[in-house]
């Protein structure tokens, strides 16, 4: 067992330790995402369906490979767990951290909106024609032609995203302005709290979010939570995998199930909704914290290359489908089944491709450069004399 780890729970790290099965668990979200965004953009039937009846697939918790929704929610649960690893060690470094946090979010996100300017004009009429035979709704959040000016996709990735919440350059980034959000609530929370006031403090923002409406912030703050209680874990091998299982069922379960009568129905019309998916991905969080065997899979080698390349996934897959994936599927329509998976194992080879470019040239040194920033600041603000 790593040093850096207390005994009770292997997959628990302490203050300075990281938890390297959740580097797989993000991966594997990533690529639901890229399959959820895929087949609404080109199977566009079960996705659409706001009163979907009878018992599929997406009513069970195989559609977590394809639910967008969920996944999200396990990026913002993870990011809280993240962030209160990471939390500042007192309020006068917060507001530093705040700044490199969005510069951390904001440079990868402008760099892909810059991209996906680039891809929307070299298939400028893809995504119109693609919608125009698969009848998609999801393609309105993206640009059609006239494409707008390199000038406007930088200032949306960069800027604009994070004030308005959204950008038809490369819709995903939408989540940027939570997960800055989410930044300040816990970095905030945690430079003026201490001690047994944190999870409270996180516990109480689990309610008060949740009951306001705002699921993505109860979110960091159950990922927080969790992180608070990490030393109070123990290794559950089948109670583990049962609480994944409950995850699942309610969170990722796909939502706009139609509700009916009698208790059951009502309660199948919720599941993966609001409050729901957000509650499932924090048990799956904990599910894979004190099981064993899910830490050993999330840590293999496979997924830990997919974790490391989780942010530059999600940031470049929607240009592939909207510009040259969509192309395809217009310049040999109608597709099969057999057409359609070939496509759809040309944008993940794609996706993993341009992500490991997108990863070498932007996200490693943009990572270097908020590190030895962080590094110089802290060191700056050591007393005189004081221990390194």
């Amino acid at each position: 067992m790593p040093a850096s780890m207390p005994a009770t729970l292997a997959g628990a790290p302490a203050k300075t330790g990281r938890v390297t099965c959740l580097d797989g668990l993000r991966g594997v979200a990533a690529c639901s995402v890229v399959a959820f965004h895929f087949f609404y953009a080109f199977t566009p039937g079960p996705f659409s369906d706001r009163a979907r009846t009878g018992f599929t697939v997406f009513d069970t918790p195989l559609a977590v490979l394809w639910n967008g929704h969920f996944a999200v929610a396990v990026f913002f649960v993870l990011s809280g767990f993240v962030l209160a690893a990471s939390s500042p060690k007192s309020a006068r470094e917060a507001p530093l951290m705040i700044f490199l946090r969005y510069l951390r979010l904001g440079l990868p996100a402008l760099a892909s909106s810059a991209l996906a300017w680039a891809w929307l004009n070299g298939f400028p009429d893809a995504a119109r024609e693609a919608q125009a035979i698969s009848t998609s709704s999801w393609f309105r959040w993206t640009y059609q032609p006239p494409i707008p000016p390199l000038s406007q996709a930088i200032w949306e990735g960069g800027v604009g995203v994070f004030l308005n919440g959204t950008t038809r350059f490369n819709n995903p980034l939408w989540t940027m302005q939570a997960e800055l959000l989410g930044s300040i609530l816990i970095y905030g929370s945690y430079a003026v709290l201490r001690g047994r006031w944190r999870p409270l403090a996180m516990a109480l923002g689990i309610v008060g979010f949740g009951a306001a409406g705002l699921f993505y912030l109860a979110a960091f703050c159950a990922g927080a939570l969790v992180y608070e209680m990490r030393e109070r874990l123990r290794e559950l091998p089948v109670a583990g995998l049962v609480i994944g299982l409950v995850g699942l069922v309610i969170g990722a379960t796909y939502p706009y199930h139609a509700g009916g009568p009698g208790l059951v129905s009502t309660l199948q019309s919720h599941l993966g909704m609001d409050g729901f998916r957000e509650a499932g991905a924090a048990l799956v969080l904990v599910s894979v914290l004190i099981t064993p065997a899910l830490r050993r899979f999330f840590e293999s080698g496979p997924l830990q290359r997919l974790g490391e390349l989780s942010f530059p996934i999600y940031l470049v897959h929607v240009p592939l489908i909207v510009a040259p994936a969509a192309w395809l599927f217009v310049a040999f329509a109608p597709l099969g089944p057999a057409g359609l998976t070939a496509l759809f194992a040309a944008a993940c080879l794609g996706t993993l491709g341009l992500g490991t470019l997108f990863l070498v040239a932007v996200e490693r040194p943009v990572l270097a450069a908020l590190k030895a920033i962080r590094t110089r600041a802290r060191g700056q603000a050591r007393p005189a004399g004081a221990a390194p």
